[in-house]
């Protein structure tokens, strides 16, 4: 049986304490939270009587540990029948702050922290809810939290800096330091920016969205497309690779935009008038989203005829509900039957899609059932010509 507490129980509730930071908080807020008071188990009449030696080992240990340490101890008396008058810790008192971060060993620690949370609301008092909420980020970044407060700094000078991280121009921070410390300095930056310097609806570093959020470059992601109408080339080129940015202002007079996800047949797709194709995405497809060149279009999407396929169909009507699918259908499916595959199961998506028509979902049910696969390269040419005249003749 465990009586009152030990010193090593002891400290390890005062530990709790600390780290729930309320020293630090109290001390910023130029408070204070002592005396602190830990309360000690209550003792019965009962276990008075059977275990007074152990319970008098006990409170000799902790008296002992408490003249070493400068906690004061709250007796309180019991009065025994055969006992008589005894008297038992009842509460362990820290008084004063020093006596507590002397007995953790943590008054370096804390030293560090004043001098670090000092510098940085002496630089920017924005910082000050966030220091009280997370202080123990501070010491979590303690040996390079000069140079985050040096990166907030520039910022705070240069909102918007159109530029790319290797641009920064801070003295004694490199631009490593930044792409290995982008989540923290998105946490400072947010506390001490004004609202109109970053894009609050971009979260996460996901996408490059670090640099998105505070107005950096970035290696964009590549679009590339071919020009299947050689009357729309521009200054005679057909096969264009742009940056997305530049792909989003691209105002092609084309009226048909098809979509499709290999490669060869991509370079290989037949000459139609007045249109476009762009090689897909996959998953990223999303990227399209606002593209001048495919707005109030013709919009057809390729993939392959398996659940994924159809989920990247979903996705992509997300952002432009006209698109129809395109050798997606049971007649594809069946008709190259023999040359189809099978999709693994742990790769195969079994979600319920929303954007699909009553035929398409239909078809992507059994597909999540049979796990048949039919890609795109194993349809023949002559097959897809055809399709592409009477797609043509509907138009």
């Amino acid at each position: 049986m465990t009586l009152l507490i030990s010193p090593k129980t002891l400290q390890q509730r005062a530990l709790k304490i600390w780290l729930r930071g309320d020293v630090h908080s109290a001390w910023l807020q130029k408070t204070s939270c002592f005396p602190i008071e830990i309360p000690l188990k209550s003792i019965s009449a009962k276990s008075l009587l059977t275990d007074y030696a152990e319970l008098q080992d006990v409170i000799s240990t902790l008296r002992k540990d408490s003249q070493k340490h400068g906690y004061l101890i709250n007796d309180k008396a019991i009065s025994h029948r055969q006992l008589g008058e005894q008297k038992i810790p009842a509460s362990i008192f820290f008084a004063t702050e020093t006596i507590f971060l002397s007995y953790l060993g943590k008054a370096d620690e804390f030293s560090q922290f004043q001098q670090l949370t000092q510098q940085s609301l002496a630089q920017d008092g924005l910082l000050f809810d966030w220091l009280v909420r997370y202080p123990f980020k501070v010491m979590q970044y303690a040996e390079v939290w000069t140079k985050l407060l040096k990166v907030c700094a520039y910022f705070e000078a240069h909102p918007q800096p159109n530029c790319y991280i290797r641009q920064l121009d801070i003295k004694g921070v490199d631009s490593k330091f930044i792409e290995q410390h982008k989540s923290i300095i998105g946490e400072l930056l947010t506390q001490t920016l004004a609202e109109s310097a970053y894009r609050a609806d971009i979260t996460g570093l996901k996408n490059n969205g670090f640099e998105r959020r505070y107005g950096l470059r970035y290696d964009q992601a590549l679009i590339r497309l071919r020009i299947l109408d050689k009357t729309l080339a521009i200054h005679g080129l057909t096969d264009l690779t742009l940056t997305l940015s530049e792909f989003k202002q691209l105002d092609i007079p084309a009226k048909t935009v098809f979509i499709a996800e290999n490669k060869v047949t991509v370079l290989a797709f037949p000459d139609y008038p007045e249109a476009i194709i762009i090689f897909g995405l996959g998953y990223a497809v999303n990227l399209l989203a606002d593209a001048r060149c495919m707005q109030q279009r013709k919009l057809f999407y390729w993939g392959d005829i398996d659940t994924n396929g159809f989920a990247i169909l979903s996705r992509f009507r997300q952002y432009y509900p006209q698109a129809r699918s395109l050798f997606m259908e049971q007649q594809t499916l069946d008709k190259f039957m023999a040359l189809a595959g099978v999709e693994a199961k742990e790769k195969s998506c079994q979600l319920v899609l929303e954007n699909l028509t009553q035929a398409e979902n239909q078809l992507f049910q059994t597909l999540q059932a049979s796990l048949v696969r039919l890609e795109q390269e194993r349809i023949n040419f002559s097959f897809i010509q055809a399709q592409l005249d009477d797609l043509l003749l509907d138009a």
